[in-house]
């Protein structure tokens, strides 16, 4: 998961009094998780360490002195013994994570034994917590402290900036591989976007706790660091310089580090006061009764009635996610066909109901008045009639909602739907609940949502719509809201079908026209022909994390599902699949967590890397965020993350929707692409055969110059029967795949073997420039 700026998911705090806490320092709060364990879990099989909790409060005591330490007493939290439990830790990291802000800090120390376990040919890398059970971790792999939760739960979602420090023990054990030895996974590298790493390296296990320094080896040189060795002329020990003193000792195998800007000036320690008498001048340089807290989010105090609200419109049921012939909510049934969208009167009645009010409708104004398009039961026009009558200014542009007081049923709520240049659609709910009008402004905002929304999709969809159009209206929701969303857009993303349209190789002669690979492509069951485009769209509303999740959650069904039907089509001894193309987000390709998944994924459903290409959307800018710093270069930033990547993974990288948004030869040209796809809305551009002819000079670039032995392949994407461009003409660029139905495939959950001779030989011949129909066999 990837970092967030504040304006996209930083946590709201409530609303605090100025009051003083001389430990808080400027920039935000500043949180420590301090962990020492001895024991080796259940049945790790390691030896008792003999210093590691001792080290966990010596750096605990060196953090919080209250003289020289930088961190406050009440936000450090030492966990040692049976008290650093794997669940307890995760709980508290998750919390601190949560409620973070882009202005805090938060360090992590960890001494202890580690352990690498490998399951079905994947590794997984553990913190060895005394409740660790080895044997559990195949069929339940979450129990204990893994490193993946570490990086991509904490690390890469701390809205702040966080340091980690591991020394830890047998760091290289592969459990189950008698003495084999690995290196464990890294934690930090060059796209890791805010925070710094400091640990130890021992490949090869063994005790790093000597007699006589009576600490871990590299906690008495953090500990030396700490305690002034490693500080600056003013007497400060930055989390820079300290991993700078520890790193220059003699240590053999030199501790793996990696440092972002802000590690180098984040004050840990200031050993300095003990002589300079100084008081902290530059982390704590107001007053002591001067505190810096964060602006409270004016949603917060309304955060629980909105939930509220929307349990009654969305009400759960026992299955996650419903299929489309399910019941889905629990105001409208299905029927036999399956759901249906909610009729005008079931739709208001089921706002009067959540709503709490005596009554509802819809009414239509216009220049001469207004009509009722839907009521509730004891809604009375007539007694009604002049109050709405008098309020139809209100109900023109601009939109207002409002609240008509002391009238003889009681309060009266308007709300604009939806306003046309002589007509404006209005919601009128009688005597609605006083907690859900005390949410205001966004109650209008809800109710559009709601009203806009067929409610014939699965619950969790309907709510992800509202609160998604809360997030455009408003920006940053409270902590309770945005995770409720993440929560239910998790759900409805992993429970996406994949469906597979063929890459099709054209030519000439009919034998030499065939698949040449598939793209794999969501649908919300494998029976629904249309994209979920506006499910996929709204992750980029809420930031980078609801991307990298939408993406990681295709990315495993669509290699799972690939590797599932290829065994289908094929059986147990046919050879190698097929290359597969999946799509994927600028940003999910900067996450390391994403990336970490993407290894994972192919080598466990045993698919040979080089035939996995991912498809990155021309829709998404290559730029970077507020909090980072790509240099002037970005395209070539983003080249070398994508040779990173390449190298390490052995995968393919191709451009995709050539022709719309962020489109550039720049980026098509300067990218280290296999594959270049042109989208469909290009072929329909009155200058669309000169845009292919670029295309195709762009591809065969690299060889022209000598960069490369190979052009990268060109696919046209939407190629119908119709298109105004000709698979005659296409050949003749020199393009030699298409994709769309004229090749008469079309998405399907199942792969096939070939074409059909018929539909080879009809391709053929219009790549040969015949035209005429498909004849169909008797």
């Amino acid at each position: 998961m990837a970092n967030a700026e504040s304006n996209q998911i930083a946590a709201a705090r409530s609303p605090v009094s100025l009051m003083a806490v001389e430990a808080e320092p400027v920039g935000g709060r500043r949180v420590a998780v301090i962990v020492g364990v001895n024991d080796c879990g259940l049945d790790a099989a390691l030896p008792s360490l003999r210093y590691a909790e001792g080290d966990a409060r010596a750096v605990h005591k060196a953090l919080t002195d209250p003289v020289t330490g930088g961190f406050a007493a009440a936000d450090v939290f030492l966990r040692t013994g049976a008290e650093a439990d794997a669940r307890g830790l995760r709980t508290q990291l998750r919390a601190i994570t949560e409620e973070s802000t882009s202005s805090d800090t938060l360090f992590i120390y960890f001494a202890g034994h580690a352990l690498t376990a490998d399951w079905h040919g994947i590794a997984d890398d553990y913190l060895v917590t005394p409740d660790l059970r080895r044997a559990a971790l195949n069929e339940h792999p979450d129990e204990g402290l893994r490193m993946a939760f570490l990086r991509g739960e904490v690390l890469d979602r701390f809205k702040g900036h966080a340091f980690l420090v591991l020394d830890w023990q047998h760091a290289g054990s592969y459990v189950g591989a008698g003495a084999e030895q690995i290196e464990m996974m890294r934690v930090g590298g060059r796209h890791s976007k805010q925070h710094s790493v400091l640990m130890a390296s021992p490949r090869k296990g063994g005790s790093r706790e000597p007699e006589p320094l009576g600490h871990g080896l590299l906690t008495k040189h953090v500990l030396d660091a700490l305690d002034g060795k490693a500080a600056d002329g003013e007497g400060l020990v930055t989390f820079g310089a300290m991993t700078d003193y520890v790193v220059e000792r003699d240590i053999d195998p030199e501790p793996d580090l990696f440092v972002q800007s802000r590690g180098t000036t984040t004050v840990l320690t200031r050993p300095g006061i003990r002589t300079s008498g100084a008081v902290g001048a530059v982390v704590d340089p107001l007053p002591a009764n001067v505190r810096i807290v964060d602006l409270a989010n004016p949603l917060e105090r309304s955060a629980a009635a909105i939930v509220e609200l929307l349990v009654r419109v969305f009400p759960r049921h026992t299955s996650p996610v419903r299929s489309p012939t399910s019941s889905t909510t629990g105001a409208f049934g299905a029927t036999s066909e399956g759901p249906h969208p909610a009729r005008k009167q079931e739709k208001t009645e089921l706002v009067r109901a959540a709503m709490e009010a005596d009554a509802a409708a819809v009414l239509e104004y216009t220049n001469s008045g207004f009509v009722t398009i839907s009521a509730t039961r004891r809604f009375h026009e007539d007694d009604l009639h002049y109050l709405l009558r008098g309020t139809a200014q209100y109900t023109s542009f601009p939109l207002r909602s409002h609240v008509l007081e002391g009238t003889s049923v009681g309060r009266v709520l308007c709300v604009p739907l939806r306003h046309g240049l002589e007509t404006s659609l209005v919601l009128v709910v009688v005597n609605p609940a006083q907690a859900l009008l005390d949410i205001g402004e966004p109650l209008a905002k809800i109710l559009e949502a709601i009203w806009a929304n067929d409610l014939s999709g699965p619950v969790e969809e309907g709510e992800i719509a509202v609160l998604t159009a809360l997030r455009e209206s408003f920006g940053r929701l409270p902590p309770r809201l945005y995770s409720r969303c993440f929560e239910l857009y998790r759900q409805v993303v992993g429970s996406f079908s994949m469906v597979f349209q063929p890459i099709v190789a054209i030519d000439g002669m009919q034998q030499y026209v065939d698949i040449h690979s598939y793209e794999a492509l969501a649908r919300l069951n494998a029976a629904d022909p249309r994209a979920p485009r506006d499910l996929i769209r709204l992750a980029h509303v809420w930031g980078d994390e609801f991307v990298i999740e939408r993406d990681e959650a295709i990315l495993r069904k669509a290699i799972q599902s690939y590797a599932e039907a290829h065994r289908q089509c094929y059986g147990d001894n046919a050879g190698a699949p097929r290359p597969v193309s999946i799509n994927v987000a600028v940003r999910s390709l900067l996450s390391n967590p994403y990336v970490d998944a993407v290894e994972r994924t192919i080598a466990a459903a045993g698919l040979r890397p080089s035939s996995v290409t991912l498809e990155i959307s021309e829709q998404d800018p290559i730029e970077p965020r507020p909090y980072e710093f790509w240099g002037d270069d970005k395209l070539g930033y983003f080249h070398e993350r994508l040779v990173a990547i390449a190298d390490r993974l052995d995968i393919r990288f191709a451009v995709d929707d050539f022709g719309v948004e962020h489109s550039s030869v720049s980026r098509m040209a300067e990218l280290p692409l296999t594959q270049i796809k042109v989208d469909r809305a290009l072929l329909r551009h009155p200058l669309a055969y000169q845009e292919l002819e670029l295309v195709a000079k762009v591809a065969r670039h690299p060889v022209k110059i000598g960069q490369s032995p190979a052009r990268r392949s060109v696919v046209i994407e939407g190629v119908e029967d119709d298109s105004p461009i000709s698979l005659h003409r296409i050949y003749g660029l020199g393009i030699r795949h298409v994709q769309g139905f004229i090749t008469g495939e079309r998405p399907a959950p199942t792969i096939k073997r070939e074409i059909g001779r018929e539909m080879r030989e009809h391709l053929a011949s219009l790549v040969r420039g015949n035209r005429g129909p498909l004849r169909k066999s008797a």
